[in-house]
Parts: C-alpha cells; structure tokens; sequence
C-alpha cells in the first residue's frame, strides 16, 4: 500500500498565494471603524487581566493622535519575548486557547494582530519585559501588499530593533502597539471614526473590552484601570475611562430618569409602586438572570435547534444567560442619550439594539430587536444578552447557529415583560400633533405632471412591455417597479419576503441564483455558487441611493443591516455629509458583482470594507435593452 499526502503536491508559490489569500480573508472580516481600537485593547485587556507577575491594577491607555491619523494601545503586562514575537503577529497561531475556556481571556483567535499588521501600512510593536527585554519591531506597506493583485507578490518584512537603555517610550515593563491609517484603510482618518475625545471615551466602554460586562462575572487577578489621551490641534486631553459597560441607564442627567426594577421588585414583591414612582420616569430597566429567565421561557418558547424548554434551560445554564433589558416611554430618550452621550448624529451606539456580550466582551455585531407586535416598542426597547463560554468568529461578527436560535426564541418575550413591567412606572409619551398637508395636487393632476416623463427603455427582449407607464419620482414608484420585474420574470432571481412601509427596512429578499433570467445572466452576470449565509437579506428602496446617507446620520437605518440597495439612479457617484461619505462604483464583472442583476457597489466611510449591493432600476434598464 502507498501513502500519499495530498498537501505536500502544493508548490511555494501555491502556498503562498494561499497564506496571502487567508491574511486577505482575515482583514476584510473586520467592518467596523471600531475594530483600529479593539483589537489592540482586547489583547491589552486580556494580558493585564490573566498574567501572573504584575503588581497592582492592569493599566490600558489608548492614544488616538487625529493629527498624526495614529492609534497607540499601551498596556503594562508582562511584555512579549522577541522569541515569540513572529508567532504572535503571525495568522492562525494563537496561544490562549486553554486561558479562553478557562474564562480569563476574551481573545484566542489568533488573528487581531495579523489584523493591526497588514490591515495598515503602518503598524510598530514596542515591548519590556519582565527579564528586562527592551526592543521595537516595525513593519511597513502591509496594508499595499494585500491590495497588490499580484499573489506571488512578497510580504514585507518587519524591523526588529533592539533597544539601549533611555530609548523608546516605555520606562517599565508592558507592550505598546501603535498603527497609522491611511487612503488604503478603514478608517482612513481618525477624526472621521472618533470625531470628539468625549464620543471616543464613550467608543471605549461600549465597543471594546475596556468596558466589562456583567454579570456573569468575569475572571480577572486584578482590577483595570484605562485612560484615553486625544490629541487634536496639537492639544492632548487626558480622560479616565469607567471600565464598566455603559448601559443606557447610564451618563443621564436631570431631563432624563431610569428606574431600576431590579432594585424595586427585591423590595417591594411586585406591589403597585408608591406615588413618588408611579409615572414618574422615562425609562425603567432591569436584568433577568438564569433562574427569572427559566421561568419565563416554556414550552411555546422553542426553536429550530434548541427544540424543547429542557433545552433551553440546559443552554440557559451551560452559559450563565443574563438578560438586561430597558425600555422607554419614548424615542425621545434615544435622542436625548445620544446628546448626553456625545454621539454624533450618523452613529447609533446609543440606540434601541439587541447586542451580546460573551465572557464579558461586547461584540460589533448587533440587530434591531424583532417583535411579533412591533408598534413603536423597537425604537424603545434595549436588549443585552451576557453569555459565559461562546465563541463568537473572526472580528467578533456572528455567533453559533445555538446562540441566534436562543435570541429568537426569547426576544419577544423578554422585550414584552420589560414593557409590561415598566407600564405602572413610565411617563406617558406627548402625541405629536398632526401636520397640515401641504402642497397636495389631486390624483388627476398629478397624473398629468407625471405621463409628461414617460418611462424610457420599457420593452426588454422577450418579455412584454413593462406596465409602469412613467419614469419614477419617488420611493414608492421603486417599489411598483421593481416588483413588475419580478413579476415579468426579468427579476425573478429575487423573492421577496415582505415589503413594509412600517418597519424599519423596506424589504427582506431570498436570492435564487439558479431561476436566473436568461437576459440578466447575458447582461449583467454574477456567480451561481453563493455562500448560504449570502443567499439573503435586507433590502432597502430610494428614489437615488446616495439618499440613504440621510438615514444613516439620523440613525434610522445602519449599514451592517443592510445587504441590498433598489434605487432608480444612485444619485452623486460620491457624497460626503455629516462626517461620513458613501460612494457608488459600477459593478463591473461576476466577481465585484456576486448577484445578478447588480449594477453597482456602495460603500460607506465609516463602516470600512463592507458593501452593499445595489440595483439601479435606470442603469439595469438601459443595459438590458441595449442593443449588442
């Protein structure tokens, strides 16, 4: 018998190709504006929490220089050997695996670092460690390697330098990262990200590990202390940064009052409240633990994995499930805490969510809270699931499929109970009054304004003529139009789930890529092997798609939830307004394209390489009838 391994039939240039490829991979799985400071805090974090050998509280301080456009995590752990300091920047080599399941680190991927190092062109290493091993490691143009289309391209190589004493910035023992954005990262300009000392600091506790949360409680051999200096205009403001979670009960001031439920009901056995409290507040919160949360999930609460309520219990369990919930008398208190917390208008970190947490990390990922009888209570209502012993993915984007079935099975419920609750306490919301219509034109009239702007390109070969008589002015003509294409048979790659024009998004889509129109795949192709998790998803309509911007500053829509955009025109290729741009760039083959029927990619300043995919009603029109 012979053996054969089929890995070693790879040439070096195969393999190489392969490497860059997962770096690649690596990179774009982090989105977020956020992930420049996360990842670097993470592995502060996790080092000054866990390490044996440290005197006092573990010390993380981030340096956001918006003049020079850097980022520097100091932290005062044990340091790192230049032995191990290629595996500790290099991909998929982790080595806290046993910490993590033990709970006393967060990260144990092995692919932050990788992350800092090729995700930017700049990116500098300075470590002292305990036996008083002082050196500086600088690697440059990582970021310009992976954009070069060449896969046989060589990586660059890092600097070590070792360092004499008096040399450097650090005067003890501990690890500064420090990297650099630019035109080729996401974020390119820091003061885009981090407008204001005061939103970066609040940036800080609600989107990385410097602000724990609990319960459950986390594993640490000592307390953390964490400083924010912000430089701008040559100015450095230093603030002390609260190592706890910032909950939205939190940061308030006298126009704003939470009520904590947690506290009333172990006092007073759910009695009705006393005059001093009834009505009284505009927002009530409380945490349902395992044992509250066992009791309120039975058996109608159930899903596709977790099949039964002794399931659910025994998931409820093995990860010490928390639930904090908050719900107001108004979205008027999400607009008066994104005030109080320095938020800018274009960013939601404020807003009514469900998050999770596990092992006293937040994550990125997040999702408007789904309710069977939505109402307004989804712009009221904050859900936050602490968990012990997940394991989220690369970036900390998604969980295991367990853990979105046990969000689905529950949400509603929690979300109902926390209304119910709050009702007795809550101030009743002001009616808006109704405004007077304005500019109305008759039916008939308007009619006559509109046939004056035909429909142009209306007949597609081999179908009929398209009914929808005039060139669309506004959202809902999208909607009509859009719909007759799918319904002709020239769109039918795209099903529709439900269109809303209540709900925060428009549309929901199922994508089948096999029923593909014989036209459609001529003239605008994408690919037929589509990953599952991309097989659906949200769907926004606009008049021209650069008006989506405005949705997105005031925060009624974020960008992570969307995954297709049906506009007639994209409007402006490039539109900057409120410190954050989106741009428009033709789709040009499958590849870029991925869905058929796509004519263009949107991106957004801000929310780094993701896209979104975009149908331009126009533009597919015109190439559809085009004559070869």
């Amino acid at each position: 018998m012979t053996k054969i391994q089929p890995l070693s039939a790879l040439s070096e240039e195969v393999q190489n190709a392969w490497i860059k490829q997962r770096v690649t991979n690596i990179i774009k799985s982090y989105h977020n504006a956020a992930d420049v400071i996360a990842e670097p805090i993470q592995n502060a974090v996790d080092e000054v929490l866990a390490a044996d050998g440290i005197d006092g509280p573990g010390q993380v301080i981030v340096v956001l220089d918006t003049d020079q456009n850097r980022i520097s995590v100091i932290d005062n752990g044990r340091g790192i050997s230049t032995g191990e300091i290629a595996q500790y920047l290099a991909p998929d080599i982790g080595t806290k695996r046993k910490a993590f399941h033990e709970g006393w680190v967060r990260g144990h991927k092995g692919v932050g670092m990788t992350f800092l190092v090729y995700g930017f062109d700049f990116f500098e290493l300075e470590s002292k460690t305990l036996t008083g091993e002082h050196y500086r490691v600088r690697l440059e143009g990582g970021r310009s390697w992976i954009a070069d289309e060449l896969s046989n391209a060589e990586p660059p190589e890092g600097n070590l330098e070792h360092l004499q004493a008096g040399e450097g910035t650090l005067t003890s023992h501990g690890t500064r990262v420090t990297i650099a954005l630019g035109p080729r990262t996401e974020p390119r300009e820091l003061k885009r990200a981090f407008p204001t000392a005061e939103y970066a600091a609040v940036a800080l506790q609600n989107q990385t590990a410097i602000g724990i949360v609990e319960p459950p409680q986390v594993r640490k051999k000592r307390d953390l202390v964490a400083h924010l200096e912000y430089i701008a205009d040559a100015k450095k403001k230093r603030i002390s940064v609260d190592t706890q979670f910032r909950y939205p009960h939190k940061g308030l001031d006298a126009s704003l009052r939470a009520f904590d439920l947690d506290a009333w009901f172990r006092s007073n056995r759910r009695t009705h409240p006393a005059a001093r409290d009834n009505k009284a507040y505009h927002a009530c919160y409380i945490t349902f633990g395992p044992n509250e949360l066992k009791t309120l999930l039975t058996e109608q609460d159930t899903g596709e994995n977790l099949t039964t309520v002794q399931e659910v219990h025994e998931y409820i369990d093995q990860h010490q499930v928390h639930v904090y919930a908050m719900f107001s008398n108004s979205a008027k208190y999400r607009d008066r805490l994104g005030e109080l917390w320095h938020v800018p208008k274009n960013r939601v970190l404020h807003a009514p969510r469900l998050r999770v947490a596990t092992d006293g990390m937040i994550s990125s990922w997040s999702r408007e809270v789904t309710l069977r009888h939505r109402g307004f209570n989804v712009d009221r209502t904050w859900l936050m699931y602490q968990l012990r012993g997940v394991e989220p993915d690369m970036g900390r984007k998604d969980f295991p499929p367990d853990l979105h079935d046990f969000l689905q099975l529950s949400e509603d419920r929690i979300a109902n109970e926390v209304a119910t609750l709050s009702k007795p306490f809550l101030r009743p919301s002001k009616q808006r009054p109704n405004a007077p219509l304005e500019g109305y034109v008759r039916p008939d009239g308007k009619a006559h304004e509109r046939r004056q702007l035909p429909l142009t390109n209306s007949v597609i070969p081999g179908y009929p003529q398209i009914s929808f008589q005039t060139e669309p002015q506004c959202e809902q003509d999208v909607i009509a139009l859009f719909g007759e294409l799918v319904g002709l048979g020239i769109l039918r790659h795209f099903k529709p789930v439900f269109f809303s024009g209540f709900d925060y998004y428009d549309s929901y889509f199922d994508y089948v890529p096999n029923e593909v129109s014989e036209i459609v795949e001529q003239k605008l192709p994408g690919e037929h092997e589509i990953d599952l998790r991309d097989s659906s998803g949200v769907a926004e309509f606009k008049l021209t798609g650069d008006s989506l911007l405005d949705d997105l500053l005031t925060g009624k829509k974020r960008w992570e939830d969307m995954k297709f955009l049906v506009c007639w025109t994209v409007g402006r290729p490039s539109t900057e307004k409120g410190g954050d741009e989106i741009t428009f760039q033709q789709a040009d083959d499958s590849t870029s394209r991925q869905f058929h029927g796509v004519t263009h990619l949107a991106t957004l300043q801000s929310a780094g390489v993701r896209h979104i995919f975009v149908i331009a009603l126009s533009d597919l029109l015109s190439k559809l009838t085009e004559q070869p």
